[in-house]
């Protein structure tokens, strides 16, 4: 054999191998990727590629986000050991990874920021990263920061490398700014528009957008959104200080009619970070959670409780001398969340392992993606009906036809580049599968 067909036949072996395979069937692949669209009355909600934009079919996952990746009551949790034991214990469908840019939080190496100390914090970020995919949950990438938009060109090369690295993976989702301080929209936007034109050469993953005031302010990117699909604002809230619904103190519409606006007017919010107690991280859990808790499940919205931490503060949710998997004793705000989190499902099915089950028990359909087109395959005469619908869940091909057993190569020459969920139903069953045309 040639030295250098050699050589890349071992590059081709070890890119396979280096793949990351599940451990279970989780959340990831009972939905896919995660995607923003419009339900039938045009309000803003997020779902899975596995079903792809049908109103009624939102998806809404519930998880934890880890304390800052720079503090020793949080990055002590950033390994496989402790996400999959939250997983266990508390039945997470996501991470979250606070990763810190500038901070420094200590004289010691591992108390500096990712631009400060680039490898360690990469090292703590793939580690939760990568056992977010065995377990098959969704992992949030944050880059926690409140001055991103002084950072660019860091989050530009961040960002790059992960998304090329990890976004091939149902499971991640980027988040390029954790909470905009009293900064404009435009501001944000300008920033956004970079990073997410630098992530969108590598993956078509979900990105979450930060918004003003500590994310508080979705609604502002009404009639100004970034022009690129699947997009979704943030929205942070902490139950003692915020509210969900009516007036503040001061007279302004509350943060949650913010978050409410931005939806009917089909942007897609996503609760990254939300706290029990009060907006400075501390205090008792407040009475108006549960109300925060229907507004959320009224409104799908997804979210990620902050924080996995055991420092002594009302928002973390361990005890002072817990360790990455022991001594896990529940504070309040702990107990409370793990009873919220208890309503997650148990056991997932595989949208993929379930459409392949039915087309051996029904001697059906069966669709693989081709570099510019389908190919169909089906085992008995039928009428099939095959769509192809974009990111935002709008129709851009459709075709129904009688096909008799056999193969069909089914071009789509007009379609844009890009990435698009395609169906194929017959009276027995439906198929779907992602298609990215390049």
């Amino acid at each position: 054999m040639p030295k250098i067909l050699f050589i890349a036949l071992l590059g081709l072996f070890l890119s396979v191998q280096a793949q990351i395979a599940p451990t279970r069937v989780g959340p990831v692949s009972q939905y896919g990727k995660l995607i923003t669209g419009k339900n039938n009355s045009g309000k803003g909600q997020i779902y899975g590629s596995c079903d792809g934009v049908i109103s009624g079919k939102e998806v809404q996952v519930k998880g934890m986000s880890l304390f800052w990746s720079v503090g020793s009551e949080g990055y002590l949790f950033y390994n496989d050991a402790s996400v999959s034991k939250l997983v266990s214990d508390m039945k997470i469908q996501i991470i979250r990874a606070a990763i810190g840019t500038d901070d420094k939080w200590g004289e010691d190496v591992w108390n500096s920021g990712y631009i400060l100390n680039p490898s360690y914090q990469k090292a703590l970020l793939e580690a939760v990263i990568e056992s977010a995919i065995k377990n098959d949950i969704y992992v949030i990438i944050d880059w926690h920061s409140h001055k991103a938009d002084k950072q660019t060109n860091e989050a530009k090369a961040f960002f790059s490398e992960m998304a090329q690295k990890y976004g091939k993976y149902d499971n991640v989702i980027f988040e390029i700014f954790n909470e905009p301080e009293s900064i404009s929209w435009s501001s944000i936007k300008s920033y956004a528009d970079v990073v997410v034109a630098e992530i969108r050469k590598h993956s078509s993953n979900l990105i979450i957008v930060g918004t003003p005031k500590w994310d508080q302010e979705p609604h502002t990117a009404i009639g100004n959104a970034l022009n690129y699909q699947n997009i979704a604002y943030a929205f942070h809230y902490y139950a003692g200080s915020h509210c969900y619904s009516g007036k503040t103190s001061w007279g302004s519409d509350c943060e949650g009619t913010n978050a409410v606006k931005a939806m009917n007017a089909g942007l897609s919010v996503f609760v990254s970070e939300w706290g029990t107690v009060n907006a400075n991280g501390d205090g008792n859990v407040a009475s108006s959670n549960d109300g925060w808790q229907d507004w959320m499940d009224s409104h799908k919205l997804s979210w990620a409780n902050w924080s996995v931490s055991n420092k002594a503060e009302g928002a973390s949710i361990f005890g002072t001398n817990a360790t990455a998997t022991d001594n896990w004793n529940y504070t309040a705000s702990g107990n409370y969340v793990k009873q919220k989190l208890a309503s997650n499902p148990s056991s997932y099915t595989s949208c993929h392992t379930t459409s392949i089950s039915k087309v051996q028990q029904q001697s059906g359909i069966q669709l693989n993606a081709l570099t510019r087109g389908i190919r169909l395959s089906a085992s008995q005469n039928s009428s099939i009906q095959i769509q192809v619908f974009d990111m935002l869940g709008q129709s851009v091909f459709s075709k129904n036809e009688h096909f008799n057993q056999g193969t069909y190569i089914i071009p789509l020459e007009n379609i844009a580049p890009g990435n698009y969920i395609v169906k194929a139903k017959n009276a027995n069953q439906v198929q779907t599968i992602s298609l990215q045309i390049q």
